[in-house]
């Protein structure tokens, strides 16, 4: 079985290859190459090569741990042949080119099948694929079937030189590429992250979006989130993304199992494993790695208050190298999804202590209205007591709207409907307009003229008979840039009005305007009263 970036699952350690090998596997991993696609621009270069050199095969080989792999081919049909097999590894590590004019006479080929089977290969040459970082990681090499004691001429030798380098940088640019397509795959997760957080309703719903994100996305097979208790001795992971086949491994743990695991979780510092096979920092106990199928793995923790809280990881079942590109994702994810947790936590904690104020004012407001009942029971102007406590109720409604926004802003609509409700109206006052969101300021100031204005259409206007209705409109006007909340106030079906007389509370209180901004106009029209409010938004949104 191959990994995502094509290597096989073999243990990177001493009984399986040299120190050279393994950094040779380690900067394939990062090229990204192996397993990939025949491309026009390295199927060129060996063509060139084979007719430069005159030779009838030419190979770009890339040497893994077990295996070498022909990213481009000229005159062989395989892709592929076990290590033990490779000429090109032959001197690897001295940087230059390695040619053998007669295989069956050098005693490192002679005995090599491709040399006594039916292949025959007789003559080699291949010059080193060097990397920018100076790594080498295989060669391109021309071959014959015949033996050639006169070797490679010194224009052949300096264009297998040349042909090598143009390979070289060819890998280069093309893992270039790759990360740049890989880096914008990236980018568009972390937005579709960002979106999955904010549509979510709860803390385990951000961590299960997140993690399918993360897993999908970086092709890994088990993704998820734990809570890491107060010492740091046991994970509590409430659910985890796992690839179709691989198990859960949702549940609590102790971290003794995993012991390498929590120095680093103590101090914040995430663990990257390629391979737990090789890696001592992975796992104390191989068998639970085998167990729940990880062999590579990145562990990002969460810090709060300077400890650890949380450990979001993401578990793969093949050996893989981590880009830099890759971790830095998994550190953004786990940023985005910890401030929204975080957000989540303060809006909980808000919505509790709202709650409890609702409670107090609530009491308190129903106090009030019932020391006021004591107190004015020997009024003579009954009316006044009652004008009074149903302010006391319009407040308690424009109250309960704010609470709904942390206090900080209520809806237009929601503050009329609640008024209108409390007296009981609903099915004759008709609403209509846009999404407006007003301060605790304007939203208290409009809780009471529209408390005031249906009180006096309940007395003297539309509302005093059975068929009268009222229209509330509202809408945003802009003028020269300042946009403007316009409200109409229209009551139709009622008896004719007058202008009152005198001016009473209530009267002074609608002409104060939105939040005491003015711009209020009254009209007693034959037809019925209308009144229109205005004023800049700009003051309505302020608290």
């Amino acid at each position: 079985m191959r990994s995502l970036y094509g290597r096989r699952s073999v243990a990177l350690n001493a009984d399986t290859a040299d120190v050279g090998a393994i950094h040779r596997a380690k900067a394939l991993a990062d090229l990204m190459v192996l397993d990939t696609p025949d491309e026009q621009a390295f199927d060129d270069l060996v063509f060139i090569a084979a007719k430069a050199c005159d030779v009838p095969i030419a190979l770009i080989t890339l040497l893994d741990v077990d295996r070498q792999w022909f990213k481009a081919k000229y005159g062989l049909d395989v892709r592929e042949t076990e290590i033990e097999h490779s000429v090109c590894r032959i001197e690897i590590d001295r940087g230059d080119i390695l040619e053998i004019t007669d295989l069956t006479a050098d005693h490192r080929t002679n005995c090599n099948p491709l040399v006594t089977g039916a292949r025959h290969f007789r003559a080699y040459a291949g010059a080193p694929l060097v990397l920018r970082s100076g790594a080498i990681v295989g060669r391109l090499c021309v071959i014959d079937t015949e033996p050639r004691p006169e070797g490679l001429s010194e224009l052949e030798r300096a264009m297998l030189r040349a042909l090598a380098r143009l390979a070289s940088e060819n890998l280069e640019l093309r893992r270039t590429a790759r990360v740049s397509n890989r880096l914008t795959e990236l980018q568009a997760a972390l937005v579709e992250i960002g979106e999955a957080i904010r549509g979510s309703v709860d803390a385990g719903q951000m961590a299960s979006a997140t993690a399918a994100i993360v897993g999908r996305v970086l092709t890994a097979d088990r993704a998820g989130l734990g809570s890491v208790d107060d010492a740091v001795e046991t994970i509590d992971i409430k659910t985890d993304w796992t690839a179709p086949g691989i198990l859960s491994i949702a549940g609590r743990h102790r971290l003794d199992e995993y012991v390498s695991l929590r120095e680093p979780l103590i101090y914040g510092d995430p663990l990257v494993v390629a391979d737990a096979l090789t890696d001592e920092r992975a796992f104390s106990n191989l068998s639970i790695a085998m167990r729940i199928g990880v062999r590579a793995l990145v562990d990002m923790p969460v810090r709060e208050h300077g400890r650890t809280i949380a450990l979001f990881f993401v578990h793969s079942a093949q050996p893989r190298p981590w880009l830099a590109e890759e971790i830095a994702f998994v550190r953004s994810a786990t940023d985005r999804l910890e401030a929204g947790v975080a957000r989540h936590r303060s809006d909980e904690q808000q919505r509790i202590v709202n709650g409890e104020i609702a409670h107090r004012l609530k009491n308190m407001l129903t106090m009030v209205q019932a020391i006021a009942s004591q107190t004015l029971r020997s009024a003579s102007d009954r009316e006044s007591v009652y004008a009074f406590e149903r302010r006391l109720m319009a407040l308690s409604a424009a109250h309960d709207a704010l609470l709904q926004n942390s206090w900080a802003q209520a809806d237009l609509k929601s503050i009329a409907t609640t008024v209108v409700e409390a007296i009981g109206f609903m099915d004759r006052v008709k609403m209509d307009g846009p999404p407006v969101a007003l301060g605790a300021r304007a939203a208290l100031s409009f809780s009471l003229i529209v408390h005031e204005l249906l009180t006096n259409a309940c007395k003297y206007g539309s509302l005093t008979g059975d068929v009268g209705e009222v229209s509330l409109t509202w809408e945003i006007e802009t003028d020269d840039g300042d946009d403007r909340l316009m409200i109409k106030w229209r009551e139709r079906g009622g008896p004719p009005v007058t202008p009152p007389t005198r001016r009473g509370f209530g009267s002074k209180l609608i002409s104060i305007g939105l939040a005491g901004t003015g711009g209020v106009d009254l009209r007693y029209d034959p037809g019925g009263f209308a009144a229109d409010l205005q004023a800049p938004m700009r003051h309505l949104a302020k608290g």
